[in-house]
Order: C-alpha cells, then sequence, then structure tokens
C-alpha cells in the first residue's frame, strides 16, 4: 500500500535524497490526494520560534481556488508544509513568513505535480471524508456514499497503547469488523490533569509546561500513529482537546494549537472535532457538573478560527457533554459553523433510550439541516458492568431515525487500561479507585458489542443506506397487555434486612414448576423487576438483564424453553445503590404460561421460593436440590411502597423502528423479542422478506409474503432467538 506522505526538501533542508536548492528547483511529485511534505530551513536564528515565526505557503492548483496552507514548526530551524489535492497536474508554490527578512522561509517558491492515484486506499482512491449535498450523510471527495462507522481511542496515542504492535493489532481488529473512523484526542486528554503521566506518549507532552509553546517532537510520534490509521483506510476523527483546557490554555494558546493540527494533519483525510464535552468545566470546579456555558463561549471563537484556518475545509464539529442537551448545536453559539452534529447520550440501559431518541431526531429536524453522529452511548462494559444488549441497541436505535453513521466505544480502550495497570481513578484521587472499569484493553477489544456493530453497519451497506429515511408509521407493537404484576410479591434473601443489604450484594432466587404432559403451550411470557438489577434464566437458558427497576423487563415468547415435567426459573438480583434508606433491595417476578386449551398456570414470586447468599454451581438448573436454601422473605406486593407501580416495561421506549425506502426496501428494528405489526404495505403486493440476526450477524430467508388487506402484515420473531431482532422486506421481482 502506498504510504501517506510523499517526504521533499526544500532550501537546503534533506528530507529524502540529496540536497537540492528551492528556486527554481525541480519539482516535487504525488499522487491524487496523497499528501506531500514540504521541508524548509531558517537562516535567521531565532530564541523562540515556535511563538516568534508564523510561515504560510500559497498553493495555486491548475484549476480552482488557491489554497493558503498553514505550515509547522518542526523542532530548531525546521519548517514544514503538507498539501495535498485531487486535481493532477502542476501546482505552484510561494510562501510568506512574517520574517521577512529570512531567505530561508520567506519568498521560496516551487512546484508539484500530481499524477493519477495508482493505488486502493479508499480514502486517496476516492478522496477524503466530506459532507454530502443533501447535508444527511458523508461522502468521499468524488461522490462515492461514506458510512461512518466509529470507533473511540480518546487517549490512542499516549505511551499505553504501545507503537507499533499494539497500536496496530487494534488497527487490524477494527478494520477487520468494518470501522472506517477513529476518534481520538491529539494529547490534551479527559479525565487527568495537566501533564499527567499517564498521557505522554513515546516523546512526552504535547506541550511544555505551562504552555509556552509547543513540543514537535510529541507530534511527530503521534504522526506515525495517525498516519498508520490512514494507510489502514481509516479516517481520524481528530479531538483538539478536552473542553476544560481552554480556560487552562487561554484561547490564544489554543488557536495555536490548532493552527500545529490544521498544519500538521489538514493535507491528510481527516475530520475535525474542536473540542471534547466543550461545556463541561474541569472535573474539581464549584458544583460541578454544570452546562459551562462560559466555555461554549471560547470554542465557539476556535471554531470560527479552524473554519477561517483550514484551506482544506475539512468537515468539523465538537463533542458535547450529556447534560441537559446532548448535541453538538448546544455546545457552541454558532450552529452554523458546524458541518455535523456529534452527540453524546446518556451511558445507560433503558433509561437512556427516550433520551436518544429525543436527541436523535431533534437534531435531525433542526436547521440548519447536518448529518448526524452519536460520538459517545453506552459505552460496552462501562464499569465493567454496562451489557453489550445496550450498545448494540444505541447503533440500531440511531440509524433507525436517521443518523448517518454511530460511534462505538468500549471501556477499556477509550482509556487505554493496561493488563494490571488501569487508567485509575478518574479523573481525580477522591474518584473510586477502579475509576471506570479495569478491563484491560486487548480484552475490551474483543468485547462483542464491536463485532455486533460492524454486522449492522454491513447490512445497512448492502443498500443504498443514504436514501433511508425513517419512517415511524410503518411499524407498531402488537397491543398485548403486559404481564400483570399483581399477583407477586417483592421477594429477598432472608438474612439480614433488605434495607441494609447494598451495595452490589448479588442475591440468587429459584423457583421450581411442574408443566404437564401432552399441553402444547400457547404462550409464555416472563415479567420481572429488581432494584436494582437482576439476570434472568429459564431452565439454564439465560434471557437477559434490566437495571431500571422502574420498568424492569418483559421476556416474549419463552415456549422454546419451557418442557413438561419440572422446570426451573432463576434470577440473580443486586442492590446497587449505597444510599439504601431510599432504594432497598428487592425483586418481583411473573410467569404466565397459556396453553392452547386456554389453561393457565402462573409462577409469582412470593415465601415459596429459595434463595441463597453465594452462588453454588449449577444452581440455575432444574435438577439442582434447593431443599437447603431457606425460603425467600416476603417483602409485600406490588405496588407497595417505596417502589410503587411499577411501569409498563414496553412503554415508548422498547417500540419497534423503521426506516427504508418506499417501494423499494424496508428495515424493521425490533427491541424485544415480541410480535410486530407492519403497516402501510400494499395490499395484494408479495414482499420478499429475510430476518437478520444483530447478535450473530445471520441473514435468514423467509421467502415471500402478502399483506392483508388493509395493508398490514403481523411479523413474530424469528425462531431461536431470545434479544432484538430485524426484518427486511423488499418487494418481490
Amino acid at each position: 500500500m502506498r504510504r501517506l506522505l510523499v517526504a521533499v526538501m526544500v532550501a537546503g533542508v534533506v528530507c529524502v535524497g540529496p540536497t537540492v536548492r528551492a528556486q527554481p528547483g525541480p519539482p516535487q511529485r504525488t499522487q491524487a490526494n496523497v499528501p506531500v511534505e514540504i521541508t524548509f530551513t531558517a537562516q535567521r536564528p531565532v530564541l523562540d520560534p515556535f511563538n516568534e515565526v508564523t510561515l504560510d505557503v500559497t498553493f495555486t492548483p491548475p484549476s480552482g481556488p488557491v489554497l493558503k496552507v498553514p505550515a509547522f514548526w518542526a523542532g530548531a530551524n525546521r519548517w514544514k508544509v503538507r498539501y495535498a489535492s485531487p486535481l493532477t497536474g502542476t501546482h505552484r508554490w510561494q510562501t510568506e513568513c512574517s520574517d521577512a527578512q529570512d531567505a530561508g522561509l520567506h519568498d521560496v517558491a516551487g512546484v508539484v505535480e500530481v499524477t493519477p492515484y495508482t493505488g486502493d486506499n479508499p480514502l486517496f482512491k476516492h478522496g477524503p471524508v466530506r459532507v454530502a449535498a443533501d447535508r444527511r450523510h458523508f461522502e468521499h471527495a468524488d461522490g462515492t456514499p461514506f458510512f461512518w462507522l466509529g470507533d473511540t481511542w480518546w487517549m490512542g496515542l499516549c505511551h499505553r497503547l504501545h507503537w507499533p504492535d499494539e497500536f496496530r493489532q487494534l488497527t487490524a481488529d477494527r478494520k477487520a469488523k468494518g470501522f472506517n473512523v477513529v476518534q481520538i484526542v491529539a494529547g490534551l486528554y479527559p479525565d487527568m490533569s495537566p501533564f499527567d503521566p499517564r498521557g505522554a506518549n513515546e516523546a512526552g507532552y504535547p506541550w511544555k509546561t505551562n504552555y509556552t509553546r509547543l513540543r514537535p517532537e510529541y507530534f511527530d510520534a503521534a504522526d506515525k500513529r495517525l498516519r498508520y490509521l490512514v494507510d489502514q483506510g481509516i479516517t481520524p476523527c481528530l479531538v483538539g482537546a478536552w473542553g476544560y483546557f481552554l480556560p487552562w490554555m487561554g484561547e490564544a494558546k489554543m488557536k495555536a494549537h490548532w493552527r500545529n493540527l490544521i498544519a500538521r494533519y489538514g493535507a491528510w483525510p481527516v475530520v475535525w472535532c474542536t473540542a471534547g464535552e466543550a461545556n463541561l468545566p474541569w472535573y474539581r470546579a464549584e458544583h460541578f457538573p454544570y452546562d459551562d456555558r462560559e466555555q461554549v463561549h471560547g470554542w465557539t471563537e476556535v471554531l470560527r478560527f479552524i473554519r477561517a484556518t483550514d484551506p482544506f475545509r475539512r468537515p468539523l464539529t465538537i463533542h458535547p457533554t450529556a447534560i441537559n442537551q446532548y448535541t453538538a448545536r448546544h455546545a457552541t453559539d454558532d450552529p452554523a459553523l458546524l458541518d455535523f452534529d456529534m452527540l453524546q447520550t446518556p451511558h445507560g440501559r433503558q433509561e437512556a433510550v427516550p433520551v436518544t431518541l429525543k436527541a436523535v431526531r431533534e437534531s435531525r429536524a433542526a436547521t440548519p439541516v447536518m448529518p448526524v453522529i452519536n460520538g459517545e452511548a453506552s459505552y460496552e462494559m462501562l464499569g465493567d458492568s454496562l451489557p453489550t444488549e445496550w450498545t448494540r441497541r444505541m447503533f440500531w436505535l440511531c440509524l433507525m431515525n436517521g443518523a448517518a453513521g454511530h460511534t462505538y466505544g468500549a471501556n477499556g480502550i477509550w482509556q487505554l487500561n493496561r493488563r494490571g495497570q488501569p487508567h485509575g481513578p478518574s479523573p481525580t484521587a477522591g474518584s473510586p479507585p477502579t475509576g471506570y472499569g479495569v478491563i484491560p484493553w486487548d480484552d475490551a477489544m474483543h468485547l462483542p458489542g464491536s463485532e455486533q456493530v460492524g454486522f449492522g453497519a454491513s447490512l445497512f451497506r448492502q443498500y443504498p443506506w443514504w436514501r433511508f429515511e425513517p419512517h415511524p408509521e410503518w411499524v407498531s407493537g402488537i397491543d398485548i397487555p403486559p404481564v400483570s404484576l399483581d399477583g407477586a410479591r417483592w421477594i429477598w434473601f432472608p438474612e439480614g434486612e433488605p434495607s441494609r443489604d447494598a451495595p452490589v450484594a448479588k442475591r440468587f432466587f429459584r423457583r421450581s414448576f411442574v408443566l404437564p404432559q401432552g399441553n402444547s403451550i400457547a404462550q409464555a411470557r416472563l415479567r420481572v423487576s429488581a432494584d436494582d438489577w437482576f439476570d434472568a434464566q429459564l431452565n439454564g437458558h439465560p434471557l437477559g438483564t434490566a437495571g431500571d427497576w422502574r420498568v424492569g423487563r418483559q421476556f416474549d415468547p419463552l415456549s422454546p424453553w419451557l418442557k413438561p415435567g419440572t422446570n426451573v426459573l432463576a434470577i440473580t438480583a443486586a442492590n446497587g445503590t449505597a444510599n439504601v434508606a431510599l432504594n432497598p433491595a428487592g425483586v418481583i417476578a411473573a410467569l404466565e404460561i397459556r396453553f392452547s386449551d386456554g389453561a393457565l398456570v402462573r409462577v409469582d414470586s412470593d415465601a415459596t421460593w429459595h434463595s441463597a447468599g453465594a452462588e453454588v454451581p449449577g444452581w440455575e438448573a432444574a435438577a439442582f436440590d434447593d431443599s437447603a436454601w431457606p425460603q425467600a422473605m416476603d417483602l409485600g406486593p406490588h405496588g407497595m411502597l417505596p417502589w410503587g407501580a411499577i411501569a409498563d416495561p414496553r412503554a415508548g421506549s422498547s417500540a419497534p423502528q423503521a426506516c427504508g425506502i418506499p417501494g423499494r426496501v424496508r428495515l424493521i428494528y425490533a427491541p424485544e423479542n415480541e410480535p410486530i405489526l407492519l403497516q402501510g404495505l400494499e395490499a395484494g403486493e408479495t414482499y420478499n422478506v429475510a430476518y437478520f440476526d444483530p447478535v450473530t450477524g445471520a441473514r435468514t430467508e423467509r421467502g415471500g409474503v402478502e399483506a392483508e388487506s388493509d395493508g398490514s402484515w403481523q411479523c413474530l420473531p424469528p425462531p431461536g432467538i431470545d434479544h432484538d431482532w430485524v426484518v427486511v422486506l423488499g418487494k418481490a421481482e
């Protein structure tokens, strides 16, 4: 594969080959979209070149506008400029230096010859990423659509991810899974104080103490990593700094920091993110957290500076914090400066769903129109506990509602935990010792969520996804009342007091029951809630988890895992809140089984359940002897305080979603394993139907179906799946 940079020399400085004078000098050569690097040598000594000298190079292409490209200080008396263009032919350039008396920097001229690109890197073959004309999606410079699938490596330029072997290992894994963007911070990191040793790279820090001047050595080391991403066809989304660095550095130094980034990387196929959590103050600030509008004012000025300084017009955004508002539009005083809206929605489970849906839908409906990317949502295993299910759901919920792609995140990768050396207290010594979790990056790399969002992206890429629109009118849930909890009791482990059984004290509950022979099951549903978390199994088969006791969760259908004879429902529950006076421990459940002859069997939580304070091997199996386990403590009926009535678990946040192209293709996402009703189909038309499993990536062709006379079709979940699912409809030819 062709290297990213073509290095050349000017004014007596050798980059490759012998010394060559720049005037008139032979032309330098590169290929279309491949950056060329030109080096200059200052002839006059300067005490502080970074702060005292400014160098720009004006490039005149064969056609189109003239570009004024900033050069960067490369250390000692060296300066460099990087340039790329999709236009073949002769490109003339001339320098302009703030020190007009320096013959090595001022009024130097030359030529770059650009020839057609001959490699296979999509970032050079099709050109860098830009916003498409419809302002809804991204595309390459030649118009090829670009589906954004990002990964979050906020601290990926630091030494905790070793160069080159570990960086290349993580890159190869992400490339194989279909990722094409990496969100990465340019050295001024979140979750640490300035000049924290965890944030250094092989060459140290990006700035000298007190921000007196920038250190080119740091960025030379960063170049290797960013260049490798680009060489692999991955677009860096380069975040200039975390938001709270602006008041520490001041606006002038932050603009100098950004001028250096533009000079170094603007010719590369990158995307700019002005700041991370731009409206969040320093973690130790009084009254933290809050929406810091003073920082927003300052970052808006930096946005304007980037827009005025970047001659290559790379896509520009800013990353907000998840306080009150969740969009980049809220993290600037002037949304017109943004090319796309980057969101940060809560790192949550079911409670994060309505917030995420609202943020995506409102952003897509807002003006000015721009692509929407959720740049931070429900990191997998955050706190070493957030389940993959919710990370995966965020991808599907955002895409079905009009996002132009999605960014995944995994605990352990964003902060680069090492085995036995986690990032630690985040961001201060007063934080929990384990910070956001201790899972090391090389274990986090194999968490299933990264593969699962890759499966989802692969499905979208099979279709003209850039033409997809949200169509909520195409689908609805089946109006079946949830399982009633009115006959169930809140229960807990009988030893001690539930009000003191916290935090995170796991307790184990099981209930055996017998089903008759020779009577087929028509419907089986389970509804569970636990304060605060539960994991349910039926005859050893995992059903799923939930972490919001206000709504709990319902599982349906369950008949594939039931059998005549002895069955067992097993639930692990835990209270995860230290303030137990306001949040006591408890679990409540109701299993409802209806037979084809109309008979009904209910298994409600009550004092007949057996419980344990510690896990015993095989406890979740029907054959396990639980006679030595004590019976559960009966706390009271459903509806009792402090809980009150548990809300319908399917309301709003569990509704199915739809998108696609009318008359061509429909994608329907069902968050729950329940039947759905497809609507707005053409009566009498035959549709080809396929199921897609978002966990395994498997696609199963169901065959042709015909809509009812009212244009509806009731679709059952695919057999053998106990989680969210996708159905794809296309008109039969």
